[in-house]
C-alpha cells in the first residue's frame, strides 16, 4: 500500500473538487439564497459520487462484498471522507456571496 497514491492523492483531489465545484455551480446557478443553496446541494451529490466511483473501482470487483453491501460501505466512506471535504465546500460555499453582482446579501 503505498501511503501517497492510495490515501494522500484521493484526499487531496477531494479536498480540490470541493473548494473548486462552488465556483463552477455558480456560473450557471442564480445568485441569491437559493442559488447557494442548490450550490451546496449539487456539489454534495457531485462528491458523493465521486467518493461513490473511487469506492466501487478501488474495492469493488465482481463477486466482491461491496456491491452486496453497497448502501452500507457507501454511506460509511461518504460519512468518513466528509471530514476531508465538508470543511473545502463550506469555505467555497461561504465566499460566494462576496461575487454576487445583483443580489445584496
Amino acid at each position: 500500500m503505498n501511503f501517497y497514491l492510495d490515501i494522500a492523492l484521493p484526499v487531496i483531489g477531494l479536498m480540490g473538487l470541493a473548494l473548486g465545484l462552488p465556483y463552477l455551480w455558480a456560473r450557471v446557478l442564480p445568485e441569491g439564497i437559493p442559488g447557494l443553496i442548490a450550490n451546496g446541494l449539487l456539489s454534495v451529490v457531485v462528491i458523493a459520487g465521486a467518493v461513490s466511483a473511487y469506492l466501487l473501482h478501488w474495492y469493488g470487483g465482481p463477486g466482491d462484498v461491496a456491491p452486496r453491501v453497497l448502501a452500507w460501505y457507501l454511506g460509511l466512506w461518504i460519512a468518513k471522507t466528509a471530514l476531508a471535504w465538508a470543511p473545502m465546500l463550506v469555505m467555497g460555499l461561504a465566499a460566494q456571496p462576496r461575487h454576487w453582482k445583483e443580489v445584496v446579501w
